[in-house]
């Protein structure tokens, strides 16, 4: 697998391709140019990121794998922020996306999605030794971070405020490495964000952190592809409903997250 640099466009730049997307380009067209080209931010470790050997890994990085190796081609995967991921996908410069991507009811009037692969549970971490937070509601006045427009960070952060009351402060991030650096540090107090990624930090930094409180929200995490791709999406499938079948997920899991039974938590 091929990973394609970042690729920064201007805002002006972006306008001229959303104006002159083409339709999407499903299976057999991808077939005919002879790669797909894939999506990730590379920066939400433990399910998209850049190991200590310069290669790009991690659970949704596995899954990408697999697609690639049914598929028979080239899957080229360009690492870029966020923000810029699913725009992408939407113009026509993506033809799939596999970065821990909420299948929201919204986002699925924009994009096909494959079944879900992963799930999303959204939850609080203090900073340890910050007793006086226990859970989303205790977070009215606290200094608060997230990933920026993450459907698991930022988004349901602004629900709990809503709800709460108004943070002291908030901070969106692009990626977990600097959000989690400054809980460690105290410039926020509290993160919100996937119990995955929260756990693998705890798991990999002891006493830094600590999960709080019931889940906000699950959701489910699944390839989003640009509308009218229905042949890819049945490939993707077929790949996901096998890597359930065999335990690869549940392998993956464990390896990545520390959850036993993982893909128990999918529906089937």
């Amino acid at each position: 697998m091929r990973i394609a640099g970042n690729i920064v466009r201007t805002a002006a730049a972006l306008a001229v391709l959303a104006a002159s997307a083409a339709s999407a380009a499903d299976l057999d067209a991808i077939k005919a140019r002879g790669y797909l080209s894939a999506a990730t931010s590379g920066n939400l470790p433990p399910v998209a990121y850049v190991n200590d050997k310069n290669e790009l890994t991690g659970y949704d990085i596995e899954v990408a794998h697999a697609v690639e190796k049914k598929l028979g081609f080239e899957m080229r995967i360009n690492k870029l922020d966020w923000k810029g991921i699913l725009p992408g996908l939407q113009t026509g410069r993506f033809d799939a996306v596999f970065s821990n991507v909420n299948a929201t009811d919204e986002r699925k009037t924009v994009f096909d999605f494959s079944i879900p692969y992963s799930r999303s549970a959204v939850v609080v971490v203090r900073k340890a030794g910050l007793k006086d937070i226990n859970g989303y509601k205790d977070l009215k006045g606290r200094k608060v971070g997230a990933i920026a427009g993450g459907n698991d960070g930022e988004v349901p952060a602004r629900a709990m405020e809503k709800e709460v009351g108004a943070f002291a402060d908030f901070k969106g991030y692009a990626g977990y490495a600097e959000m989690f650096a400054d809980l460690a540090i105290g410039r926020v107090e509290a993160l919100v964000a996937p119990d995955t990624a929260a756990a693998n930090f705890i798991r990999e930094r002891p006493g830094i952190g600590e999960i709080v409180g019931e889940p906000f929200s699950i959701s489910f995490v699944a390839v989003p592809m640009q509308k009218g791709s229905p042949k890819l999406k049945a490939e993707i499938d077929a790949v996901i409903r096998g890597l359930k079948s065999s335990g690869k997920l549940d392998e993956w899991g464990k390896s990545y997250f520390g959850i036993d039974k993982f893909s128990a938590q999918l529906p089937n």
